[in-house]
């Protein structure tokens, strides 16, 4: 989620200077890495000083392509994609402090945030923000969102396997994935009409309605998670090379 959108948004963009695009690459990077440090700051006793030290190396990382971008190429505006993905680094941590768990719509915001991805390294590299930008946004938010569908559905045909009463909820789930699924290739699929966006980006999302519906279609049983991990992986490849590819070759 963070290196489809970003590969998207350089795609759109058909390049910038190099080094540009570099140093948001690693700033990217370093600022996504600082989750994982301040976790354990914020939440163990244990392993502090590793903490402190990956901390510092990525946040050396995230400075280190920052303000080259600032200073030498005078992407000021980068700064306003900086305080949403703040935000949500912050409401990440608080909900964890809170050993709470994001609902739905927090879930999508969220991932509205991280897909911001592509209208920075547009921004990063060509230094203005064109139609295409928001494009490469808008295909990266459809296309993230939908694993939170699917994923629900799945750990609920898990649950199901072995509890009874959950019908309603897996029917009530399945149906919800299924919608979305068809109404963001509906949505794609209009917008390679109306040649807003690349007509190969639409594979992608029909390929992951018809993940949704095979899983639908079939009867509860339990989930490899770590297999349908792998597996969404590979989806979201599949969709940066789609759309990039199509960008690059519009």
């Amino acid at each position: 989620m963070l290196v489809a959108p970003v590969a998207a948004g350089l795609a759109a963009s058909r390049g910038g200077p190099p080094a540009a695009v570099l140093f948001f690459c690693a700033a990217a990077l370093g600022g996504f890495l600082l989750r994982t440090p301040l976790q354990v700051l914020f939440f163990s006793k244990q392993d502090r000083a590793a903490a402190w030290a990956s901390l510092a190396l990525y946040g050396a990382l995230a400075l280190g392509g920052l303000a080259p971008l600032l200073l030498r190429y005078g992407r000021l505006g980068l700064l306003g994609f900086a305080l949403p993905a703040g935000a949500l680094l912050a409401a990440d941590l608080l909900v964890q402090r809170g050993r709470r768990s994001f609902g739905l719509w927090s879930e999508l915001s969220g991932i509205l945030v991280l897909c911001l991805g592509a209208p920075a390294a547009y921004y990063a590299a060509r230094g203005s923000l064109g139609a295409d930008a928001w494009g490469a946004w808008a295909l990266s938010a459809l296309f993230f969102s939908g694993p939170v569908f699917h994923v629900k559905l799945a750990a609920l045909q898990h649950r199901a396997a072995s509890s009874a009463g959950l019908g309603g909820a897996v029917s009530r789930a399945r149906r919800a994935s299924v919608l979305y699924h068809g109404a963001a290739l509906a949505a794609v699929a209009l917008g390679t009409v109306l040649g807003r966006v690349p007509a190969l980006a639409a594979l992608p999302l029909a390929a992951a309605l018809l993940k949704t519906w095979r899983r639908g279609a079939a009867p509860p049983a339990k989930t490899d998670f770590r297999a349908l991990g792998y597996r969404e992986v590979g989806y979201s490849v599949f969709f940066a090379l789609c759309v990039s590819a199509g960008y690059l070759l519009r």
